[in-house]
Parts: C-alpha cells; structure tokens; sequence
C-alpha cells in the first residue's frame, strides 16, 4: 500500500503502465512480480475478435497461446492464463479476475481445469449481474491461488467444500461430485444442434407473412414454400412474437429464388446490400440464404413432425416443442428427438446437474 501524502502533489508512479497485457514485440508479454492479481479484463467474445482486433493481432495471440488457450476461448480467458502462470511460477500467490459467465463452459473452461490442475479456486461468484459499457451482463467472479487456502472456501458467498471449474460446488466431502469430468453419452452424439445464423434482415411479422402467402407465383409454386414461423431465445423463454422468415433454403439458385417474387423481392432490397461488403465470399455471393444454414440440423429434423429446443441463454433451463416447420436461431439448440420420453429427461433434476 501507499501511505498517506497531505500534499497536493502527484508523484511519478512508474509501476502504472499503458501497454498490451498480452503480446509485447518478442511474443508473449511480461508480468511483474506481484503478491495478489487483480484486474477486469476486457470482454470480447470469440466471434468479435477479428473485428475488433484485427487478423495479424488475433494469429499472433492464438500462435503465442497454443497450447494454453483454446483458439475459440473469450478475450478474458488470456488474462486468466496469465495469471495462473505467474502463480506457477511463484511469481504472484493469488488473483482474482472478473469474466462473463460464459467462462463456465465450452472452449473457456479450459482455462479454469488449467487452474484447477496448478491451483485451487477458493472463492467465486458464480452468476452475477455487471454494468458494462452502460449494458447489463452477466459475469462471473473467480479467486484462485496456488495452494489450499486456509480460510473457508466460498462460493456464491456461501462455504462449500470445494469449486469445480464449471463453477458449482460440492456440498459435503462425503457427496462430492464433480459433474465436469463427466464423460459424452455416444449414444447421444449427433441428436443436438444450433439454429441457424441469418445474417441479414430476412424476419418478418406474421401479419404481413400471412399477407404473402396468398399471393401467387410464375412457377405456380406457393409462398408457403419460403415462408416459416421462426424463433429465437426470446420466443422460447417468453411468449411467442408471431414471427416469421424468408427460408430459401439451402440448394436453391437465385434463378429459382426468383420465381418467389414478393419474398425475393424482399431479400433483394433488405439483404443483398448488407451482404455486399460481407469478408466471406460465400456469404455475398449467395446472399439470398441464410449465413449458416445448418444441413445437418435440417436432415436431422425431416423427418420429425416436432423437435426440442432451448434457448442458449437463459436465467432457466427448461425445452419447449417446436413444429418442424419452425425455423430456430442461432441462440436456439434443437434437440432432433419428437419423443415424449426425450422430453421429460431433458426436464429432470438428473439432466440439470449433467447439463448446468
């Protein structure tokens, strides 16, 4: 600490720095030594990076980092790896760093098993609101040292035994569970997807697709065939919004895109020229369809007269039935089953501790 100056003067503080925490112009970046860690690093998720930071910076990042940070992990996730490191290496002996909740899971929980494997976390928050840049988010605290600590291990506040790297805890010694080694049920592989990415203002209210779908076309083909209910998280989680989309689908030309002339008509004054400056070349050439359509999710679901679905982001875990002409989002997860068996396990307390 600092003692305390009656006088109006500043002093140089030279331990203050301005510069990249990460990358420095021989690689990685060096951290002084320190006793404790304690930041609120800068939250960008996978998907923002190269947009925000540009390709050379984002290559040299993930090239310095192999092997440490998953390439699709969050920004924060580099800061936390670097802190573990410098507590490896006795270079500091605890931190505590302020990531989005997101950290919990995927290709971000990497970071916390690293810790967990070198270290022990001793005291989190595992869901808590955050005002960032003036909007509301959901972050996740995370304490951690290089050994055990000697005061109480707490998490959410409360005294738990131990922290898992998914952020939840086991209750007593004699019923630990750690539900993060748990390993993938085969049987299950393929029968869970994620909606499809638009990309482009292709929604429309249900009034005027209702509209549309009484209008005829050239080829004698309906409107019904390019018009579908969609839905997102919100959909989901909350009531209904009558929504609908133009869904070309995945094989169709323009020329036959065309042939739908009000839904076309559309797409070529709505989309095409947000599309046009796209860096993917597949996404402008063939602007009439969605970004990422999702075959396997619609070969999976053809059959089926119903599918599952959850919103990706939810205060709840809960799934809902959705006709199979419903076209999900990219923040929706259909589950490819129409069984009400499927159903009521999703909806169990066994499958809330496997899946949160």
């Amino acid at each position: 600490g600092y003692s305390l100056n009656d006088q109006p003067i500043l002093k140089p503080l030279n331990h203050i720095e301005c510069r990249d925490a990460l990358l420095d112009g021989n690689g990685e970046a060096g951290w002084p030594v320190a006793t404790v860690i304690i930041g609120n690093p800068p939250f960008l998720g996978d998907k923002r990076q190269l947009a925000g930071l540009g390709d050379a910076y984002m290559a040299t990042l993930r090239q310095t980092f192999a092997g440490r940070v998953p390439g699709g992990a969050d920004l924060v996730c580099y800061w936390f790896e670097k802190a573990r490191a410098q507590l490896e290496n006795g270079n500091a002996q605890r931190a505590g760093l302020v990531a989005t909740n997101s950290i919990r899971g995927g290709a971000n929980r990497k970071v916390l098993d690293h810790i967990r494997e070198t270290g022990v976390i001793f005291n989190a928050w595992s869901d808590q609101e955050w005002i960032n840049e003036g909007a509301a988010v959901r972050v996740s605290l995370v304490c951690f040292g290089n050994k055990e600590p000697q005061q109480p291990v707490l998490l959410d506040d409360l005294p738990v035994v131990a922290i898992h790297t998914d952020l939840t805890s086991s209750g007593s010694a004699s019923t630990a569970l750690d539900l993060t080694h748990a390993e993938p049920i085969p049987e299950n592989a393929g029968a869970s997807f994620i909606g499809t990415t638009k990309n482009g203002p292709f929604t429309l209210s249900g009034d005027l697709a209702r509209q549309w779908l009484k209008f005829p076309n050239p080829n004698g083909r309906p409107n019904s065939d390019v018009l579908r209910p969609w839905a997102n998280g919100m959909d989901i989680n909350r009531r209904p919004s009558d929504t609908w989309i133009i869904d070309f689908g995945m094989g169709i030309s323009g020329e036959q895109a065309a042939l739908y002339e009000i839904p076309f008509e559309h797409v070529v004054k709505q989309v095409k020229p947000t599309r046009d400056y796209l860096r993917r070349d597949a996404y402008r050439k063939y602007w009439w369809r969605y970004a990422e359509n999702r075959p396997g999710l619609r070969r999976a679901i053809a059959e089926l007269d119903r599918f599952i679905a959850t919103s990706m982001v939810s205060k709840h875990r809960f799934f809902v039935w959705l006709p199979r002409i419903q076209i999900p989002e990219n923040l929706v997860v259909v589950i490819a089953r129409s069984d009400d068996t499927t159903f009521g396990i999703l909806h169990s307390r066994f499958h809330e501790l496997w899946a949160l």
